[in-house]
């Protein structure tokens, strides 16, 4: 594998990652129309973000990546989204998996990055649609998963699928199994209301054999010491991959968020209401909307970012967190975004009938907070009702926590 100091001489810091996203935005924002129109990211941004480094940020360091603090998932994020919040959504899911690949053995690492440490990778990992058969040396998966996020963009995508249990006792557990983009069938459904330019299409594939080292189970994602850990000791790389899942996509909403905010204060401050000529900005119900908005977007942030500075803690001292610290982080980033969510209602329903013209930039950030905001990743009722549960001492029946 190629070293860091072949590809950069330096691994950039994470505040000059931030600004390398903030320095980006004004051309991700001129081309936001542009991937709403394509369903897709433009090569373009595509390659803007590879210049600046920005797909490198949680990759390993032993094939030139960076291995950054979980919370630049939130600030990155939070920059791209408040340009493009599809772009913002595409940059957190392939930058995770990054992340997540660092986890596995090292000849999986070595079979996706070993001859291309560019290479990017999508994902659907959704278990049921998985049809799984042991295989020597590993497995035979077939099956179709639907919200392959920026699959336009990946040269692998990590799959779920269930898998039989190896010793025969029990029922099918969940696998994450990465394969060659070139071994599916991608099918162009992404027509939607928001996050248009996701490209999250379905994909297929039928009887591809997957190597054992290409493959790896969620149990073994849970905080524990993972089988990448033999070549990436950072703590990183023990973090709990479903505790921390939705500061992922909160990074992207809470950019939108902003985003959104930053339209309607710019639109506000000097309009006139249609019906009667007086300055809008005058009227105290106003003022306090923007206050209300931006108090729930300051909240949210915090909330997305206390979890990860949790676990990063837990992590250096090698304590693995219980089920209520992880249904905990889960929950609380969920009611993040769910105030991203009132926010961002909040300031379009202000906006009145002006808000509803195309030319708005808030009414794409209004569809994309919504489209966002539907994933069963920060759902408050699912996560919420989880945490519940761990404090009342009920069994917890997600099996991938």
């Amino acid at each position: 594998p190629m070293r860091a100091a072949e590809i950069e001489p330096a691994v950039p810091g994470r505040d000059e990652l931030v600004r390398r996203a903030r320095g980006l935005a004004p051309r991700i924002a001129g081309r936001a129309e542009e991937a709403e129109r394509l369903r897709t990211i433009p090569a373009a941004t595509i390659d803007d973000l590879e210049r600046a480094g920005l797909w490198r940020v949680f990759q390993p360091r032993r094939y030139g990546g960076y291995e950054g603090d979980y919370n630049l998932f939130v600030d990155v994020g939070e920059e791209l989204g408040r340009a493009c919040p599809s772009t913002a959504w595409v940059w957190v899911n392939l930058a995770s998996h990054n992340w997540m690949l660092g986890m596995w053995p090292a000849e999986g690492q070595d079979a996706v990055w070993g001859a291309d440490p560019g290479a990017r990778i999508g994902s659907s990992n959704i278990y049921p649609p998985g049809k799984v058969e042991p295989a020597p040396g590993g497995f035979r998966l077939s099956g179709r998963w639907p919200f392959s996020s920026g699959i336009d963009a990946s040269h692998w995508v990590m799959l779920g699928g269930m898998a039989p249990p190896e010793d025969g006792q029990g029922g099918p557990a969940p696998r994450i199994f990465v394969v060659p983009a070139g071994a599916l069938e991608v099918f162009d459904t992404w027509d939607v209301m928001g996050l248009l330019g996701t490209g999250s299409k379905d994909v297929a594939c039928a009887d591809v054999f997957v190597p054992s080292h290409m493959t790896i189970g969620p149990h073994e994602l849970r905080g524990a010491p993972t089988p990448g850990m033999a070549v990436n000791p950072n703590p990183l790389y023990r973090l709990p991959l479903l505790a921390l899942f939705p500061h992922i996509i909160g990074g992207a909403l809470l950019g939108a968020a902003c985003g959104a905010y930053e339209a309607y204060v710019e639109g506000i401050r000097e309009r006139a209401a249609t019906f009667n000529a007086a300055r809008i900005a005058a009227y105290m119900t106003v003022q306090l909307k923007i206050a209300e908005a931006g108090s729930m977007i300051r909240a949210a942030r915090a909330l997305l970012r206390d979890g990860p500075d949790a676990a990063h803690r837990l992590a250096d001292a090698g304590r693995i967190p219980s089920e209520e610290e992880k249904t905990r982080w889960r929950a609380d980033a969920a009611y993040g975004c769910r105030l991203i969510r009132e926010a961002v209602d909040l300031l379009h329903a202000a906006t009145g009938g002006a808000g509803n013209y195309r030319s708005s930039r808030l009414q794409r950030f209004f569809r994309d907070v919504r489209a966002g905001a539907g994933h069963i990743g920060v759902s408050w009722d699912a996560n919420g009702s989880e945490h519940g549960r761990a404090v009342l001492g009920v069994p917890v029946d997600n099996f991938l926590l």
